[in-house]
């Protein structure tokens, strides 16, 4: 049950979750829509968000100036090809231009969301300074820079409690505010935790249904992720390794929370963590009789080889439910479907630095 409808969302979040492209973001903002919570913000919060959408963007112009540099001279031939094309066709960036259209979607989660802000003049700056000098919470000896602004924002939301008799939620998984000790603000370390909490609140006969289910069919979701997790590796690994034949040898599921419901669709989205373990086939270069030649800017000799690898990871998962709940029908009893709608995966320089390892132990 949720102690307080007050919620800080820290810059953080926006950042860890590519600010507007996460359903979650969209959630939350959908539940301070309906006022089923409150929403907040303070100006330096939305500053340090405008700020680290241009420098995101400034990151990806030179990312994508790098990119057309090598592909136009060291892969033109690809030109040819039609359906390489699009690739030196890639639009400019224009930081500007898109840092506004960014900035929009940024006013319309405020707008849409019913964000308050508050006030940063509440922080009380001889606190502030007081716990810089003496290295309280949120600073330490590491980046000032960054941490004079989070001292003034939780000071400012100390403050505000005091005044306004409220508890508040602070969503971030930034260790400057998890190490933050007050009796008014709590903190929660991602919004999946924040949206469990919310869904659950009132802990009715639907929630305690819906829950069971997905506890019941738990060796059901356990195929369902690791159908989606061999399909998504086969579908997106391929870059510069190959990979085939994978085995899966154990899953585990853990911290699975409720984030969406929608009774009248009948559907419940639950997000989870989940150790993975397998196995697979990959074929890669192997560089170890290669040599670089520094003016043509590559390697000569380069050799295929395959190995097989035992891999153990941690990876999210977002799992649809749909069921009608009736009153009186039991759990086990119900007509359900069940869908894994998302699954992460490790990545090619994941599975390349597991081949390194594995290879230094040989």
């Amino acid at each position: 049950m949720l102690k307080t409808r007050n919620i800080f969302i820290d810059t953080e979040v926006f950042v860890s979750n590519n600010f507007f492209q996460n359903k979650n973001l969209e959630r939350l903002s959908e539940f301070g829509k309906r006022e089923t919570v409150n929403l907040y913000l303070t100006e330096i919060t939305k500053h340090e968000i405008q700020n680290n959408i241009k420098e995101n963007l400034l990151n990806a112009q030179q990312d994508i100036n790098n990119f057309k540099k090598i592909i136009s001279n060291k892969s033109k031939i690809l030109k040819n090809l039609e359906s390489f094309k699009p690739y030196f066709d890639l639009p400019k960036l224009e930081v500007n231009l898109n840092f506004e259209e960014l900035s929009v979607e940024l006013e319309t989660f405020i707008k849409n969301g019913k964000v308050r802000f508050i006030p940063f003049n509440l922080a009380n700056i001889s606190d502030v300074v007081d716990s810089y000098f003496n290295q309280k919470p949120p600073f330490s000896s590491g980046k000032k820079k960054y941490e004079f602004p989070d001292a003034i924002v939780l000071s400012a939301i100390e403050n505000w409690c005091q005044q306004e008799n409220e508890e508040i939620y602070v969503i971030s998984d930034d260790n400057d505010f998890k190490r933050y000790v007050s009796d008014k603000i709590i903190t929660i370390s991602n919004i999946k935790i924040m949206l469990d909490k919310i869904n659950k609140q009132y802990q009715t006969d639907e929630i305690v249904w819906i829950t069971s289910i997905y506890e019941i069919n738990e060796k059901y979701i356990i195929e369902k992720i690791n159908e989606k997790f061999i399909d998504k590796i086969l579908d997106e690994i391929g870059f510069e390794i190959e990979i085939s034949n994978i085995k899966i040898e154990e899953t585990i599921l853990h911290d699975s929370l409720l984030v969406e419901e929608n009774p009248p669709s009948g559907e419940y989205i639950f997000q989870l963590d989940y150790d993975i373990a397998f196995t697979a086939e990959v074929i890669y270069n192997d560089y170890s009789f290669s040599s670089y030649d520094k003016e043509d800017d590559k390697y000569y000799f380069v050799e295929k080889a395959q190995r097989q690898i035992s891999m153990a990871t941690t990876q999210t998962a977002e799992i649809s439910l749909e069921a009608y709940f009736e009153d009186g029908e039991k759990p086990e009893d119900a007509d359900v479907s069940i869908n894994c709608m998302y699954t992460s995966i490790p990545n090619e320089s994941d599975i390349s630095e597991k081949l390194e390892n594995d290879y230094d132990i040989y």
